[in-house]
């Protein structure tokens, strides 16, 4: 039996309606998950697909002889191979045979062969080790032809990790009132619609690549944080389930929960209980290496990611909005008044670029150690070694590692790390949505229409119009003043937020990660800056 699953992958019936009857390898789906791809039924493969690594066999301790438990693993791994192999078309008896005996269990050479193996251990190993190299260089070969698994691979960092993220800027743009609307109104056709005409776009980098038709667009049901949850300590069942399970077109819970928590919504951040993430169809065989853990970790990076990204278009946004009005020249004629109105006025507008600023900047610190002190010097060496892997296992363990490596220096592997950065999100935004409406509702415009200095200015003359009908000095001036205190608020805030991050970064970089103090550093930096020129004014 041994003999015969080593060349073959195929479990012998040693009792009527049990596959393997007391071997030591047997399927661990009453046979479904064997047939299924001994079978080779092309429905039935692409829903076994979810790991392909556990083709439905498992090692059966109880039944597995004393000598060969060292081996159970690469034994059930070479069957399992030998599967995918024929999946894919191989002719097993095309592949080198390894020396393990005659291949007919009823010819007695085939019996003395396999006899004197037992006798033998040393012989039986090699035969073991011979048959699982056989495996794997055959599989291996089947990767890499023509370079695919690396294609695949690329694929990954391009869209899920963003190295080349013009299109993201494209579809967030085209499907911004989307996300606008309730969940209940969102349509997943409509997004994917929105993401494949910003693939499709000419001036793309993505517009000339072969694998953008494998990018799609999912509605995740559960927040990032539930999800890290799952992935780290690697809970199965209805709660694993509920947190990776995407909700494809279907309408929204009744709660406050998002993508970030349960107070968004009345931080009038996302409108939805759903949030937009990307993920990549990968065909199999590929999805021995890009399995189902694999993808779940990409795409809660790439949600992380995307957050910060979006973020940081939305406060690149918000500048544009204010380049409307520019920044008012101080009539230096005003007196009374007009005087202390003018001067609030500035010092106004000077706050919200200050402070837009310095969190932009943080932004970007985030964004730039996520990608070049972290997943661009991880990505460089994981790729290298795994092209030298000489086993699919070998391939298999270098991807998790480096994975498993960049999922903990971008702070995903602690709780605290990702729930305070998506607090700094939430602050950064609320700044947004407060500065936006405030500059572009009408009766919180910066008037300036007594200002013979503000008219000769584009913002003056647009002021002028609205103004007609507008409030007087007293009201802009507390209507100024109200303003001023909820930028002092949201400065404060942020400032906490920011050294709540400082600290757990340098916590975690003592008893952790010691990559986290690059970040602190950077983020320390510009916080210095800011208390210091906050101090002068």
């Amino acid at each position: 039996m041994l003999s015969h699953w080593l060349q073959t992958g195929e479990l012998e019936d040693s009792k009527p309606g049990s596959p393997g009857g007391e071997f030591m390898v047997a399927s661990n789906n009453d046979g479904v998950g064997a047939r299924t791809f001994i079978d080779a039924d092309p429905a039935s493969i692409a829903a076994a697909q979810a790991d392909s690594r556990r083709l439905g066999f498992e090692s059966v301790p109880e039944l597995t002889p004393a000598f060969l438990r060292p081996y159970a693993t690469k034994i059930v791994r070479t069957g399992e191979y030998l599967n995918i192999l024929r999946v894919c078309g191989v002719d097993l008896r095309t592949l080198d045979a390894p020396d393990i005996g005659a291949l007919s269990l009823n010819d007695k050479a085939a019996d003395d062969s396999a006899l004197s193996g037992l006798l033998n251990p040393q012989m039986l190993m090699r035969q073991i080790d011979q048959a699982y190299l056989r495996a794997n260089q055959a599989l291996l070969n089947i990767l890499f032809r023509d370079g695919q698994m690396m294609d695949y691979m690329g694929a990954v960092k391009r869209y899920l990790l963003f190295e080349k993220s013009d299109f993201l800027t494209h579809f967030l743009d085209l499907a911004k009132v989307e996300i606008s609307r309730q969940p209940k109104d969102m349509s997943i056709s409509r997004l994917q619609s929105f993401l494949d005409l910003a693939l499709l776009n000419p001036a793309s980098v993505a517009h000339e690549d072969p694998l953008k038709d494998i990018v799609g667009v999912s509605l995740e049901s559960a927040d990032l944080l539930d999800t890290l949850e799952v992935i780290n300590t690697g809970q199965t069942g209805g709660k694993a389930a509920a947190a990776q399970q995407p909700a494809r077109g279907s309408p929204a819970t009744s709660g406050g929960g998002t993508f970030f928590g349960t107070s968004l919504v009345s931080d009038n951040f996302l409108s939805g209980d759903l949030f937009i993430a990307l993920q990549l169809q990968v065909p199999f065989p590929f999805t021995v290496v890009l399995d189902t853990v694999a993808l779940n970790k990409y795409k809660a990076l790439s949600r992380l990611l995307l957050a910060l990204k979006q973020t940081e278009q939305n406060l690149v946004a918000s500048w544009l909005i204010n380049l409307k009005l520019e920044d008012p020249p101080v009539d230096v004629n005003a007196q009374g008044r007009d005087a202390r109105l003018e001067a609030l006025r500035r010092t106004v507008f000077l706050r919200i670029h200050a402070l837009r600023h310095r969190i932009l900047v943080s932004v970007q610190q985030i964004l730039y150690y996520c990608f070049w002190d972290v997943i661009e010097p991880q990505w460089e060496r994981m790729t290298r070694l795994m092209k030298d892997a000489k086993t699919v296992d070998d391939l298999c363990r270098i991807h998790m590692h480096h994975l498993d490596l960049i999922f903990q220096q971008c702070g995903l592997t602690v709780r605290k790390m990702p729930k305070i950065i998506i607090e700094l999100l939430k602050r950064a935004n609320k700044f947004t949505v407060t500065v936006n409406t405030h500059i572009s509702s009408k009766k919180a415009l910066f008037q300036a229409t007594g200002s013979a200095a503000a008219r000769g200015t584009a913002s003056g003359r647009l002021l002028d119009d609205i103004g007609k009908d507008g409030m007087d000095s007293e009201q802009q001036y507390k209507g100024l003043q109200d303003l001023s205190a909820k930028l002092d608020r949201l400065d404060l805030y942020w400032r906490q937020q920011l050294k709540i991050l400082l600290n757990a970064l340098n916590h975690y970089a003592r008893k952790f990660e010691e990559s986290y103090l690059t970040l602190a550093v950077r983020l320390d930096c510009n916080r210095g800056n800011d208390e210091s020129t906050s101090g002068q004014q």
